[in-house]
């Protein structure tokens, strides 16, 4: 186990050392970062050493913005989606490194998910059920996804914040964008995950 550790390592640091050239400034340094943490996780354990490997390689295909950051899309139109609702909210650390790493880092946090949960059953229970099973809006209790990026947490970013088909409204106009990371943190337990979906498919 541990020589696979150390392979996968060295696979992770050889992917971020190929790609260099590739990528802009900052999302060099977020690949860097992501790396770093893969290796110390691999000190730990092996699963945590493959999670961390993981996010690392999920987020390299991101398409990025020229500042480095995570090009969000409409779900709908498949345009860039624009941060204009609510100017005036705080833009937490959380948020800050969703946007660089596309990965939400309150995922198996349960006092966020605590939080999330009340915002889901105010905001979003009506139409998706206590349990996520779904009524006026899809099941969110399963792996099967209506859009094609919803199975991934910036797909379910994308739509929480700039809105989808029929009912679902942009989210982004009423509520902050840390308090759609924490309902998407416990809609994760909704299929039984405490750690994070794939940031993109």
């Amino acid at each position: 186990m541990v020589a696979r550790q150390r392979i996968l390592m060295l696979g992770v640091a050889a992917f971020a050392v190929g790609t260099a050239s590739f990528w802009p400034p900052a999302a060099q340094a977020a690949s860097d970062g992501q790396a770093a943490t893969a290796a110390e996780a691999g000190a730990e354990g092996g699963s945590a050493a493959e999670d961390a490997a993981g996010a690392a390689a999920s987020t390299a295909d991101l398409p990025r913005a020229e500042d480095g950051k995570i090009l969000f899309r409409d779900a709908l139109t498949d345009e860039p989606l624009e941060f204009t609702y609510r100017p005036d909210q705080t833009i937490t650390p959380a948020v800050e490194e969703f946007h660089q790493t596309g990965r939400n880092p309150y995922s198996g946090d349960s006092a966020a998910m605590a939080e999330g949960e009340k915002s889901y059953k105010k905001l979003c229970q009506a139409c998706h059920l206590a349990d996520g099973s779904g009524r006026i809006g899809p099941s969110l209790n399963d792996d099967e996804w209506v859009r094609a990026r919803t199975d991934t947490e910036v797909g379910r970013f994308e739509i929480i914040y700039g809105g989808g088909a029929g009912a679902m409204q942009a989210f982004g106009q009423r509520i902050d964008q840390d308090e759609i990371l924490k309902i998407m943190a416990y809609i994760d337990t909704f299929r039984g995950e405490g750690t994070a979906a794939p940031a993109s498919n």
